[in-house]
């Protein structure tokens, strides 16, 4: 039982949906909203462990389209299908930028997400 002053996100909350999410999964009653509306969450995520990673790992080097597409590929675990849409949603580097730059163009991108 949750309790009624628990918040949406809490640990309880995210428990539940587990539990649904894994009994719906197999099942194949997949709902087409929750599966856009989490494939969202997950490329949001993956799109801030780039922007984090540029941002901590040599900033000040300038940012190359090599490194984007290593970062892409480590967010979400040399996954090529899971990085073909966060490649699509990372902007091209641009002459001149650091990596620095270019992961708080991604931070922002992402909505500020981490």
């Amino acid at each position: 039982m949750i309790p009624v002053d628990e918040p949406l996100y809490g640990p309880a909350a995210r428990a539940m949906r587990d539990a649904l999410r894994a009994t719906t999964a197999h099942a194949g009653d997949s709902d087409p909203d929750m599966d856009e509306a989490l494939r969202r969450v997950r490329q949001r995520s993956a799109l801030s462990k780039v922007a984090e990673y540029f941002t901590e790992h040599r900033p000040a080097d300038p940012m190359t389209e090599a490194a984007r597409m290593t970062a892409a590929l480590t967010a979400v675990g040399l996954d090529v299908a899971a990085a073909r849409p966060v490649l699509r949603s990372l902007p091209f580097p641009d002459t001149g930028i650091t990596r620095g730059e270019y992961g708080h163009r991604v931070l922002a991108q992402a909505g500020g997400a981490r």
